[in-house]
Protein backbone atom coordinates (compact mmCIF):
# COMPACT_ATOMS: atom_id res chain seq x y z
CA UNK A 1 0.00 0.00 0.00
CA UNK A 2 1.44 3.46 -0.85
CA UNK A 3 1.91 5.69 1.86
CA UNK A 4 -0.82 8.92 1.36
CA UNK A 5 0.95 12.01 -0.07
CA UNK A 6 1.44 14.75 2.79
CA UNK A 7 -1.22 17.30 3.03
CA UNK A 8 -1.23 20.91 2.62
CA UNK A 9 0.29 22.09 6.14
CA UNK A 10 2.56 19.44 5.95
CA UNK A 11 6.20 19.94 4.53
CA UNK A 12 7.14 17.46 1.75
CA UNK A 13 9.52 14.88 2.28
CA UNK A 14 13.43 15.95 1.01
CA UNK A 15 14.26 13.48 -1.83
CA UNK A 16 17.53 11.98 -1.78
CA UNK A 17 20.30 13.76 -3.67
CA UNK A 18 20.95 11.81 -6.97
CA UNK A 19 24.41 9.78 -6.54
CA UNK A 20 27.13 11.65 -8.42
CA UNK A 21 27.91 9.91 -11.87
CA UNK A 22 31.19 8.09 -12.37
CA UNK A 23 33.80 9.49 -13.74
CA UNK A 24 35.05 7.66 -17.12
CA UNK A 25 39.04 7.10 -17.02
CA UNK A 26 40.94 7.99 -20.20
CA UNK A 27 41.61 5.75 -22.66
CA UNK A 28 44.75 3.32 -21.96
CA UNK A 29 45.97 4.84 -25.62
CA UNK A 30 45.94 8.62 -24.25
CA UNK A 31 49.05 10.00 -23.91
CA UNK A 32 51.18 6.78 -25.36
CA UNK A 33 53.75 9.41 -25.84
CA UNK A 34 54.32 10.20 -22.01
CA UNK A 35 54.52 6.23 -21.44
CA UNK A 36 56.81 5.78 -24.66
CA UNK A 37 58.87 8.87 -23.45
CA UNK A 38 59.51 7.53 -19.82
CA UNK A 39 60.52 3.89 -20.66
CA UNK A 40 63.15 5.12 -23.47
CA UNK A 41 64.63 7.55 -20.33
CA UNK A 42 64.12 4.55 -17.98
CA UNK A 43 66.27 2.77 -20.73
CA UNK A 44 68.97 5.36 -21.02
CA UNK A 45 69.19 5.79 -17.48
CA UNK A 46 70.05 1.69 -17.00
CA UNK A 47 72.33 1.76 -20.35
CA UNK A 48 74.19 4.45 -18.65
CA UNK A 49 74.40 3.52 -14.97
CA UNK A 50 75.13 -0.13 -16.22
CA UNK A 51 78.46 1.43 -18.27
CA UNK A 52 79.53 3.48 -15.80
CA UNK A 53 79.06 0.40 -13.27
CA UNK A 54 81.25 -2.08 -15.51
CA UNK A 55 83.86 0.05 -17.35
CA UNK A 56 85.33 2.98 -15.56
CA UNK A 57 86.35 5.87 -17.63
CA UNK A 58 86.27 9.71 -17.98
CA UNK A 59 83.98 8.92 -21.16
CA UNK A 60 81.50 6.90 -19.13
CA UNK A 61 80.86 8.92 -16.24
CA UNK A 62 80.28 11.98 -18.81
CA UNK A 63 77.67 9.60 -20.51
CA UNK A 64 76.27 8.82 -16.82
CA UNK A 65 76.20 12.45 -15.95
CA UNK A 66 74.46 13.59 -19.47
CA UNK A 67 72.01 10.78 -19.70
CA UNK A 68 71.10 11.39 -15.60
CA UNK A 69 71.06 15.98 -15.97
CA UNK A 70 69.03 15.72 -19.14
CA UNK A 71 66.55 13.34 -17.22
CA UNK A 72 66.72 15.83 -13.84
CA UNK A 73 66.44 18.81 -16.26
CA UNK A 74 63.55 17.36 -18.20
CA UNK A 75 61.84 15.71 -15.20
CA UNK A 76 61.71 19.01 -13.80
CA UNK A 77 60.17 20.75 -17.29
CA UNK A 78 57.63 18.05 -16.91
CA UNK A 79 57.02 18.86 -13.40
CA UNK A 80 56.82 22.32 -13.96
CA UNK A 81 54.22 22.04 -17.21
CA UNK A 82 51.93 19.52 -15.28
CA UNK A 83 51.92 21.60 -12.50
CA UNK A 84 50.59 24.60 -14.51
CA UNK A 85 48.32 22.44 -16.64
CA UNK A 86 46.39 20.71 -13.73
CA UNK A 87 46.57 24.45 -11.72
CA UNK A 88 44.24 25.52 -14.48
CA UNK A 89 42.08 22.49 -14.35
CA UNK A 90 41.49 22.89 -10.89
CA UNK A 91 38.77 25.86 -11.54
CA UNK A 92 37.03 23.62 -12.76
CA UNK A 93 38.05 20.08 -11.43
CA UNK A 94 38.97 19.06 -8.21
CA UNK A 95 42.48 18.03 -8.77
CA UNK A 96 43.90 16.30 -6.02
CA UNK A 97 47.38 15.35 -5.47
CA UNK A 98 47.36 11.61 -5.14
CA UNK A 99 44.97 11.53 -8.46
CA UNK A 100 48.09 14.16 -10.20
CA UNK A 101 50.91 12.36 -9.30
CA UNK A 102 50.36 8.81 -8.76
CA UNK A 103 47.35 8.55 -10.87
CA UNK A 104 44.94 7.24 -8.07
CA UNK A 105 41.39 7.18 -8.88
CA UNK A 106 42.21 9.54 -12.16
CA UNK A 107 44.18 7.61 -14.57
CA UNK A 108 43.30 3.58 -16.09
CA UNK A 109 45.33 0.55 -14.14
CA UNK A 110 47.62 0.03 -17.20
CA UNK A 111 48.59 3.43 -17.09
CA UNK A 112 49.24 3.85 -14.10
CA UNK A 113 50.93 0.40 -13.60
CA UNK A 114 53.19 0.85 -15.95
CA UNK A 115 54.04 4.78 -15.17
CA UNK A 116 54.41 3.75 -11.59
CA UNK A 117 56.81 0.51 -12.61
CA UNK A 118 58.98 3.16 -14.57
CA UNK A 119 59.21 5.13 -11.99
CA UNK A 120 60.47 2.81 -9.30
CA UNK A 121 62.75 1.53 -11.72
CA UNK A 122 64.38 4.42 -11.83
CA UNK A 123 64.18 5.03 -8.34
CA UNK A 124 66.07 1.27 -8.06
CA UNK A 125 68.75 1.67 -10.54
CA UNK A 126 69.26 5.37 -8.67
CA UNK A 127 69.69 3.68 -5.22
CA UNK A 128 71.90 1.20 -6.82
CA UNK A 129 74.41 3.29 -8.85
CA UNK A 130 75.07 5.13 -4.99
CA UNK A 131 77.02 1.42 -4.24
CA UNK A 132 78.48 0.83 -7.63
CA UNK A 133 78.99 4.11 -9.33
CA UNK A 134 80.92 6.83 -8.48
CA UNK A 135 80.39 9.96 -8.39
CA UNK A 136 76.74 8.60 -8.46
CA UNK A 137 74.70 10.57 -10.90
CA UNK A 138 71.72 8.56 -11.64
CA UNK A 139 70.00 9.89 -7.78
CA UNK A 140 68.80 13.10 -10.40
CA UNK A 141 67.40 10.49 -12.81
CA UNK A 142 63.87 9.70 -11.07
CA UNK A 143 62.99 13.12 -11.08
CA UNK A 144 62.47 11.92 -15.10
CA UNK A 145 59.33 9.40 -14.05
CA UNK A 146 57.16 11.79 -11.40
CA UNK A 147 57.88 14.77 -13.81
CA UNK A 148 56.11 12.72 -16.81
CA UNK A 149 53.54 11.33 -14.30
CA UNK A 150 52.42 14.63 -13.46
CA UNK A 151 52.22 15.31 -17.03
CA UNK A 152 50.06 12.44 -17.93
CA UNK A 153 47.95 13.24 -14.38
CA UNK A 154 47.54 16.72 -15.85
CA UNK A 155 46.39 15.92 -19.43
CA UNK A 156 44.34 12.94 -19.15
CA UNK A 157 43.39 12.15 -15.36
CA UNK A 158 39.69 11.67 -14.68
CA UNK A 159 38.92 14.89 -11.50
CA UNK A 160 35.43 15.18 -10.51
CA UNK A 161 33.97 18.38 -11.51
CA UNK A 162 34.32 21.21 -9.06
CA UNK A 163 30.79 22.21 -7.10
CA UNK A 164 29.79 25.65 -7.86
CA UNK A 165 30.42 28.12 -5.07
CA UNK A 166 27.63 28.77 -3.50
CA UNK A 167 26.79 33.26 -2.60
CA UNK A 168 29.19 35.15 -0.46
CA UNK A 169 27.92 36.86 2.80
CA UNK A 170 28.98 40.38 2.73
CA UNK A 171 31.15 40.95 5.95
CA UNK A 172 32.70 37.67 6.42
CA UNK A 173 36.54 36.66 6.60
CA UNK A 174 38.08 34.92 3.35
Amino acid sequence: MAPDPPGPDEPTPAADPPAPAPRALADPGAGAWVVTLDAVGTGALVLATLAAAVAEGRATDLVNLAVSALLFLGGCVAFGYGFVVAAGRSRTEVVDLAGLFYLTGSGPTEVRRRLLGLWFAQIGVAAASVAVVHPPFGVMAPVWGIGLISVWGARHGAFPPREPAGPRRSGSAP
